[in-house]
Order: C-alpha cells, then structure tokens, then sequence
C-alpha cells in the first residue's frame, strides 16, 4: 500500500505493471533493447541485469536493466570490458562478471556495484574460461565447466570476494561447457552442458557437497541439452531450451530435478520460442529468458533475438526460511504482534503482483484476498494489501492471540505449509527507511505540519527540512502499537479520533515528550500517527529518540535533528 502523508510515500508495497504469468505456464515480457545471444545476466533485487553478448561481428559492453515489477528497461554503466559466453554471480548485492570471450578467451573479472554505478577490477581468473556458468554458495562464487579454446574441462574454481581470492575445488566428473548450474539447500547441481567431443550435448549430472568438497553422480537429464535457460526455485532446478546438437534442432521442451528424490520431473510446459545460449536469472521464483539465437551459434546463418521469456512455477505456495517479517521501513522485526503490517516472502505466492485499490474494498473493509492469494494467521483471515510470486504483504487481524501462531497462505486453490511465528501484544516500530539514514545516522521520519522534514538543513536532496527547536510539534509514524481507545479493528479504515489503550512515552535526547495525539492515523489502517512535542534538550544535532509502548522498549536506534 502507498501511504502519502504530507508529501512522504510509506511504502508497504507498491504495485506496477509486471508481466502477468499463471502458474506452471511461460508469458513474454517487454522485449531486451539489444538483441543479443550469450550475454551476462544476475539479479539483483527486483532487477536483472543484461550486460554483453554478442550479435554477429558486434560484441556488446552494454548493460540493459530489466525491472521485474515494472517489466520496463534502463540502461547502466557499460562494462569495461565486452565480451560473451561468461559466468555472472551476485555475492552482498555486488555482481561480477567472469571469464568469457572477446578476441581471445579471458580471464578477466569485473564487479559491478548498482548503488554506485560503478565497475571495478578483481583478481583474474586463474584459467582463461568462455561457455561457463557460476553459483554462489555460502558468499563463494563456484565457477563451473567451460572450455579454454582448445577443450572442455572438468574444471572448477572458487572466487571468495571477501578476499579477492581464487582456489580449486574438487573437479567435476564429467568434463562440460555451458552446463545448468544451481543451488538447492545446500548442494550445488551441474546439469548437462557440452561433452569433450565437442559435438554432443551430455545428460550427466553431478551434485556438489562444499563441506565435503566432493562430487556425486546424480539421476541423468531426459534428453541432453546444453547452452538453456535455468534457475533453482521451490527446491528444484529447471532446464530449458537449449540444443543437443545431435538432435540437429533447437529445444523448447523443458524439465526439472529434484535433490530430494534424485529425480527428473517432464512434460512441463514448452518455452514460447526456441532458442540457444539465452541468458538467465531468476527473481522471486520466477524464470528470465533474455536473447539467444536460432541457432545456437552466432554465425551468419543465425538470427539473434531480443526476447524475454518467463516461466512461472507451479506448485503450493512455500514461505521461506526467515520469510516473514514486520513492516520493513518500520524495523523489519522477525516477531508480529496483531494489528501491524508484515512482509512474508517465498516462492509460488501470487500469480501476479499488484497492490489493492479502492475497488477491492467493502467499504471501509479491506480485502482478505488478492487475485487468489489469502493468508491466514492464527486461523483468522489477514487483510491482503499486495501480492506477487515471491511476496505477499497482510494486515495481522487484530483477534490473533499471542504466542506461536500459524500463517497459511493460499493461491490459486493451492495452500502451502504453516509457518510458525511469534506473536507479542506489540511489536513497535516507527518509520525509518534506509534512505533517511544521513552519515551513519538513521533519522525517524519526522514532518512538521508544513510538510518540512525534520532533519539537518539539506540532509536529503529533494526534501526540504530543517532541525526542530523545543516547542515544535512534529508528526511521526508507526506500526505494531497494539488496540486504541474507542476499538477500531485492523482492517477497517480509520473513521475518528483515538488513543492507545497501551500506556506511551517518547522521549528525546532523555526528555520526556508530550504526545499531543497517539492513535491509529485517520482514514488509514494498521497505521499510527504521534503528534509528539520537541521538549528542551542540552544537545544540539543529531539527538537519540526512543520510546516505550505498554512498557515495551521500541528496539531501534533513531534520532531526530533537534538545534536549541
């Protein structure tokens, strides 16, 4: 939901226009700007990030972004160096692209960090590799298979970016370029590729241990194929598309394994076209097709093509390990309490992603589904306010009772399995984005009734703000303060004046303020507004703001600028 109060957006979730994909079925996004085979592609985030390939003689550096949420593209900072047929692995939202081809095969690494749109070098490889793919397991990026220009090898090699470091895990069994690659739990999964005849794709299939730095022969793939599109989802890794070579055509078949019972899973439903050396990534389960060829080559007989194509798992929807959280602008606790908004994260939670609207709602009642996506928290139905295929954001009902409690969530006739969560009488947190962080110091967001912000003059470009002096009232928000005085259920919007029915203190710098108004925030819901007056403090700047709530010490550490 996009709360806009004297000019601030409290964003819970905000809803655009992505491509739209039903369950177990393939839907096409808006086309890549540059057509290109065998280019470099990592998410990060919602965006997934094209950059390089090839188109005949053309050899790209271009980095094409592709936002997820709002099936739109941009352009970032091109890639020092162009080139084709690499790896690309994410490691703490930094996205490095290794090895690959330009004039000669390389060895070269070069990070990329979207925050600055920057690239910087890093070690070198300590093998030349094109036609190779890369994983991340445990914050080490794995290197996987490739060819060096004169074989294919069985070759793998360990990047620890913490480090700037290289080393050489145990080899594969099977030597192979251009093989799926994917973690599910904690195995690493290499998939067919190109054999060392250089003429057929191979079905082997090998899992990898790290603790034990060893290879295991695993359940073979249906129908060789390399050089596909892939991801791990749900516990399984698909592969698509691709060529075989000695089935002389292209594949739009596509099939998954499944670690749990070393076994293939086909039949599922064919890529909207066929196409070789695609590039790949997935984001909230979904998976990204860019590009590819006819051919799978990139000769003068090839067309190379600017589709992307999206494949939506089916299945149950599952919430992931640590997937639910408070309201992440307000504190992002792992804890709930009834009457706050949470976040809850996984795969297979929506078929599509919107926000509600104003048609959703029965009055002043909000919706308790979205599209076919509800949840329930303690067997009481939550207010859906936003859904897609990797999060769900709900108003907790304010009748679910404290202590561990279920949350079930349900899509397309499908329900998935309970997630135990905590649930105190409060979970306070007040709104705090990251972007209100100011020289290491995470300022409250605080307006006066201008709408001015209350933080150091100019601390934020756009925003105009000053410091408060004592006697200012500002306004500040929250979540997860428990029931106000007169009762106003969660999921109602908010029709008259209230007040916690929890005893409340803000203090700043260590001086008690008065709360001229605290209560749930007119004509919204699961929101809470404090009119709060700024007392005289010794300190000027930034000056500590804390508070209690029901005898609760709110968990942050915020300040607000005050100037005496």
């Amino acid at each position: 939901m996009l709360y806009a109060l004297l000019g601030i957006s409290i964003q819970i979730a905000l809803a655009q226009t992505p491509v739209s994909v039903a369950p177990n079925s393939w839907g096409v996004g808006a086309p890549m700007p540059t057509s290109r085979q065998s280019a470099f592609s990592a998410a990060i985030g919602d965006k997934i990030y094209v950059i390089g390939g090839e188109n005949g003689p053309n050899l790209y550096n271009v980095n094409e972004v592709y936002d997820t949420t709002a099936n739109s593209w941009t352009t970032a900072a091109a890639m020092p160096t162009a080139r084709t047929t690499g790896a690309t692995a994410v490691v703490n939202n930094i996205l490095y692209a290794i090895g690959g081809s330009a004039s000669n095969i390389l060895s070269t690494v070069e990070a990329y960090d979207p925050s600055t749109d920057t690239w910087s070098t890093k070690a070198s490889m300590p093998t030349g590799l094109n036609s190779t793919y890369a994983v991340v397991e445990n914050g080490i990026i794995f290197v996987i298979g490739g060819f060096t220009g004169n074989a294919r090898v069985n070759t793998v090699m360990a990047y620890d970016p913490a480090t700037d470091s290289w080393s050489t895990p145990a080899p594969l069994k099977v030597a192979k370029s251009q093989a799926a690659v994917g973690l599910v739990g904690s195995m690493i999964i290499a998939a067919g590729g190109l054999s060392s005849d250089s003429t057929n794709a191979t079905a082997d299939n090998e899992g990898y241990d790290a603790a034990s730095n060893t290879w295991t022969t695993l359940a073979p793939l249906p129908i060789a194929r390399q050089a596909g599109c892939f991801e791990a989802a749900g516990g399984l890794l698909y592969f698509a598309g691709g060529h075989s070579f000695s089935k002389g055509s292209l594949l739009t078949s596509m099939d998954s394994y499944s670690p749990a019972t070393n076994s293939w899973t086909t039949g599922l439903p064919t890529m909207p076209a066929a196409v070789g050396n695609p590039a790949s990534a997935s984001v909230a389960g979904r998976l990204y097709c860019f590009g590819g060829s006819s051919t799978g080559q990139n000769g003068s007989d090839a067309t190379i093509y600017n589709y992307v194509q999206v494949y939506q798992p089916g299945g149950a929807p599952a919430i992931g390990i640590g997937g639910v959280v408070s309201a992440s602008a307000f504190g992002e606790f792992s804890s709930i309490s009834p009457g706050t908004w949470i976040e809850i994260y996984g795969t297979n939670l929506a078929a599509d992603t919107r926000g509600w609207t104003g048609s959703d709602f029965t009055g002043i009642n909000a919706p308790t589904s979205l599209d076919g996506t509800s949840v329930t928290i303690g067997d009481q139905a939550a207010f859906v306010d936003y859904v897609s295929p990797g999060q769900v954001n709900v108003l907790v009902p304010s009748n679910v009772a404290t202590g561990t409690q279920q949350i079930v969530i349900s899509n397309g006739g499908l329900t998935g399995a309970p997630y135990n969560a905590t649930v105190n009488s409060v979970e306070p947190g007040l709104l705090a984005p990251p972007n209100f962080s100011v020289g290491g110091v995470q300022y409250v967001v605080a307006q006066f009734g201008d709408g001015t912000y209350v933080l150091p003059t100019g601390a934020i470009s756009g925003l105009t703000s000053r410091p408060a002096v004592p006697g200012d009232i500002v306004v500040i928000y929250g979540v997860g303060f428990g029931p106000v005085t007169p009762a106003i259920p969660a999921g109602q919007l908010v029709q008259e004046a209230n007040t916690l029915a929890y005893s409340f203190q803000a203090l700043i710098g260590g001086v008690a303020a008065q709360a001229v108004y605290d209560g749930l925030a007119p004509s919204y819901t699961g929101l809470y507004q404090f009119n709060i007056t700024v007392p005289s403090v010794a300190a000027s700047g930034a000056v500590p703001l804390t508070f209690t709530v029901d005898g609760v010490n709110g968990a942050q550490t915020l300040y607000i600028a005050v100037q005496n």
